[in-house]
């Protein structure tokens, strides 16, 4: 039962943190053309500066996905995975994240 119970809780955990790895791909494909491999880590932002013509998001919106995917960042670091998926919401709705 206990062991059942810890790998329900580790499943929960993760999608919080799988969650805030969406916003962040998505948000990379609104920059730029296609990035080295070594520029893997590298902001999006500082590379490319400019959002590609196709990009579904505007430069305003990029910086309240941000916003609110630097709150998730805190409240995931804090454990609380509730909170952080609520302040992923408003990212994915923008990013049109499933």
């Amino acid at each position: 039962m206990l062991a059942s119970l810890i790998t329900a809780q580790i499943s929960w955990a993760g999608s919080c943190a799988e969650d805030m790895a969406a916003v962040d791909k998505a948000l990379r494909s609104q920059y730029g053309e296609d990035r080295a491999w070594w520029q893997f880590f590298a902001c999006p932002i500082v590379i490319d500066g400019k959002l590609r013509k196709d990009a579904v998001v505007t430069t305003e919106q990029v910086k309240e996905i941000s916003y609110f995917r630097n709150i998730a960042y805190m409240q995931h670091g804090r454990g609380d995975e509730k909170m952080c998926k609520e302040s992923l919401k408003p990212a994915k709705r923008l990013l049109r994240i499933r």
